[in-house]
C-alpha cells in the first residue's frame, strides 16, 4: 500500500453542488490555481520572471514606506541594491570574468541620415502555459534633438507605466535619458532617478564612470569606472530594463542577409572580477508583414542573443527602422510587445 492508497481512505465531505459552476466562473474571471503533477516541470526562465516580478514588488513597496533592513557594512553593494524604488534586473546582471566575444563583426557603415525623432509607445504581454495572459505593462521611448558640450546629439528618453488591480492603480518607473554622439551613437550621459535614488554613468571613448547614490534613512553611495571593450568608433547601446536599440535600428543596413554585434552596458560596479557589458548579437533571418494596433509595416525579422536561455526576436520596419514588434518564448511562456502608438505617424 503506498501513500496515495492511504489518502483515499481519509473521510471527506462531499462537494456542493454549485462546486463545478464556482470553479467554471472563478476560471473565466481569470482566476488560476496550477496545482503540482506528477513529472510536471516549470522551465528555469519562468520561475525567474516570478521571482523577479516578486523581487520588484518588494523593492516598490520597500521604498514607499516601512522600516529598512539594517546596513551590512560587510557586503555594501546587496544593500545598495536593495535601497533601489525599481532597479533593472538586466542591468544588475554581471557576467563572471571579462565581456565574451561577439559572434559576428562589429556594427559599421551606419546610414545616419535616416536617424529621425519622434514617439513611440508599446504594449507588453506576458502569457503562461497560454491561457494566463497579462498585457499591462506600456513602455514609452521618445527620440529628441538635444545639444552636449556645444554639439549636436541625440537624447533618448524611456518611462515604463504599469497598471494594477490594487492602489495605486499605476505604477511608474523612473525615467531614463541618455545622450547619445550623433557621428557614432555612443553614449554620452546615462541618468536615471527617483525620489530616492540617481545613477549616473558618463562616457569617453574608452572609459566609463558610474556614480550610484541611494537616499532615505540608510543612504549609500557607489562610485565605479570601467574600460570599454571593442572599438572606438563603433555603436555602444545601453541594459537597462531592455536593451535599447530604438535609435540603433534606425541607421542598420539592413538586408537578407546582414549581421553584427555590438557592445551593450549595463551596472558597471562592484566586482571587479566581473564586467558590466556584454556583446549583443545580431541577424536578419527573415521578412514579413506584421499587424500591430500602430498599422501594418513590412519588416526585417531580426534575432538577437545576449547571453540569454532564449533569444529575442526583433521586427523592423523595412521604411524607416522602427522598432514594430518584439518576442521571447521559452517552455511555457511567451512575452511579446507591439508599437500601439508612434509620433510622427505611420506612412
Amino acid at each position: 500500500m503506498t501513500w496515495k492508497d492511504d489518502l483515499r481512505t481519509i473521510p471527506a465531505p462531499e462537494p456542493s453542488k454549485d462546486l463545478l459552476e464556482r470553479i467554471l466562473a472563478s476560471r473565466g474571471a481569470g482566476t488560476r490555481v496550477v496545482l503540482p503533477q506528477e513529472g510536471s516541470r516549470v522551465s528555469r526562465r519562468a520561475a525567474l520572471l516570478v521571482a523577479a516580478a516578486a523581487a520588484a514588488l518588494v523593492l516598490v513597496m520597500s521604498a514607499r514606506g516601512g522600516n529598512r533592513r539594517p546596513v551590512d557594512t560587510a557586503n555594501e553593494f546587496p544593500d545598495i541594491a536593495a535601497g533601489l524604488s525599481l532597479w533593472p534586473p538586466d542591468a544588475m546582471a554581471q557576467e563572471p570574468g571579462p565581456p565574451r566575444r561577439p559572434r559576428y563583426e562589429p556594427v559599421r557603415n551606419l546610414q545616419l541620415a535616416r536617424a529621425h525623432r519622434g514617439t513611440w509607445t508599446y504594449q507588453t504581454c506576458t502569457v503562461f502555459d497560454d491561457v494566463l495572459t497579462n498585457c499591462r505593462g506600456r513602455l514609452t521611448i521618445t527620440v529628441a534633438d538635444a545639444r552636449w558640450g556645444g554639439r549636436t546629439a541625440w537624447i533618448v528618453s524611456q518611462q515604463d507605466k504599469s497598471v494594477r488591480d490594487r492602489s495605486p492603480d499605476t505604477l511608474r518607473t523612473p525615467p531614463e535619458s541618455t545622450y547619445f554622439e550623433v557621428s557614432t551613437l555612443r553614449p554620452i550621459y546615462a541618468a536615471q532617478g527617483g525620489v530616492k535614488f540617481s545613477h549616473v554613468q558618463q562616457f569617453t571613448r574608452d572609459t566609463v564612470r558610474e556614480a550610484l547614490d541611494i537616499g532615505g534613512a540608510h543612504p549609500r553611495s557607489w562610485r565605479s569606472s570601467a574600460g570599454i571593450p571593442g572599438a572606438q568608433d563603433v555603436p555602444l547601446v545601453l541594459r537597462w530594463r531592455r536593451v535599447d536599440l530604438t535609435l540603433l535600428l534606425q541607421v542598420l543596413p539592413l538586408d537578407r542577409w546582414w549581421r553584427g554585434s555590438v557592445y551593450s552596458v549595463g551596472l558597471v560596479g562592484p566586482d571587479p572580477s566581473k564586467t558590466g557589458f556584454a556583446p549583443v548579437d545580431l541577424r536578419v533571418v527573415g521578412s514579413g508583414r506584421v499587424d500591430v494596433p500602430a498599422g501594418r509595416f513590412d519588416c526585417w525579422k531580426l534575432e538577437l542573443q545576449d547571453g540569454q536561455e532564449h533569444p529575442l526576436i526583433l521586427w523592423a520596419s523595412k521604411d524607416r527602422g522602427w522598432l514594430i514588434k518584439t518576442e521571447q518564448r521559452g517552455l511555457d511562456w511567451r512575452t511579446e510587445s507591439v508599437l500601439v502608438s508612434a509620433t510622427p505617424q505611420a506612412p
